[in-house]
């Protein structure tokens, strides 16, 4: 029995990609990561984002992750806190707590005083001289006008929140203005409009007001 061999050839392009694939493999194992370290994160970016205060490292091949975030004092990501909406209602009442206590504050100062009666007696004078010629404090109606050692108080009723600002506006006014600006000092309003009560503190020269 005769056994006859065959020899069977690749063909020519079969053989010509052998090559190229065998590169294109070496080429892509050599580009494969060796390690973390060796690992660069991209961020994605969202257009309108913030962007992160600072950079997050990446762990290090053999040691532990370590991540750096922006610091809250409680070891937390920052996070922007929610505004608190108030009602009129609430928001009024808010005012009226921060008024009251400025007002309760000067009102202790002034009553702790002693009185500087020869100083006292004539600024008051001229308080009331000043409220008597100023036509928009004609009709401001006056509680009480008062002077102790350092300040000089002023009380009017001001039911409606535009009664105190009109007093205001021409107090000042008046201030700047009577007798060439005699009176003039630091002043400071002080509100409790619950009660529909402004009270007008004013230094004397070479004092200042301390309640804010």
């Amino acid at each position: 029995m005769n056994i006859q061999i065959v020899k069977t050839r690749l063909p020519v392009w079969g053989g010509a990609l052998v090559l190229p694939i065998l590169a294109l493999g070496f080429y892509l194992d050599q580009q494969r990561p060796r390690g973390v370290d060796t690992f660069t994160r991209h961020q994605l970016t969202v257009p309108g984002a913030k962007a992160p205060e600072k950079e997050i490292p990446v762990a290090v091949a053999g040691q532990p992750p370590v991540a750096v975030l922006p610091s809250t004092g409680y070891g937390t990501l920052a996070e922007e806190e929610p505004a608190v909406l108030l009602s009129p209602e609430e928001a009024r009442k808010a005012v009226f707590g921060k008024e009251n206590a400025v007002y309760e504050k000067a009102t202790n100062l002034f009553e702790a005083e002693a009185i500087d009666v020869d100083w006292a007696m004539t600024y008051e004078q001229s308080l009331r001289a000043m409220f008597a010629s100023h036509s928009g404090l004609m009709r401001v109606s006056v509680n009480s006008i008062s002077c102790h050692t350092s300040m000089c108080r002023i009380e009017v009723f001001t039911p409606r929140d535009t009664d105190a600002d009109y007093f205001t506006a021409m107090f000042y006014n008046a201030l700047d203005n009577f007798r060439e600006g005699a009176l003039k000092a630091e002043a400071s309003i002080a509100r409790r409009m619950e009660q529909g009560l402004t009270s007008v503190y004013i230094a004397r020269k070479g004092y200042t007001l301390g309640f804010y």
